[in-house]
């Protein structure tokens, strides 16, 4: 798997809203595998998605650069609760 589909694979789980690894994978392999002959099992898969980093912000930074929004004076933010948060205080 190329860079390139390691990050293509990471943006398909946020758009399909896949919280987890555990279920994106089996779904990726019965549904893409045509596509994607070989995913890698969940630990090497993060290890190379944290190495990828800078791919994926250029890539974020390109996509945002194309959209209407870019030279706009307002600002989007993702004001949902992280899950720490969604626990509570301890």
């Amino acid at each position: 798997m190329t860079d390139s589909e390691l990050v293509c694979l990471a943006v398909a789980q946020a758009m399909l809203g896949f919280a987890s690894e555990a279920r994106l994978l089996p779904f990726v392999r019965s549904r893409l595998g045509a596509m994607l002959p070989y995913v890698p099992q969940q630990p090497g898969r993060n290890k190379r998605l944290r190495a990828a980093l800078p791919l994926v912000k250029r890539a974020i930074r390109l996509l945002a650069a194309d959209s209407d929004f870019w030279l706009d004076n307002h600002w989007i933010i993702d004001s949902t609760r992280s899950s720490a948060a969604a626990r509570g205080p301890r």
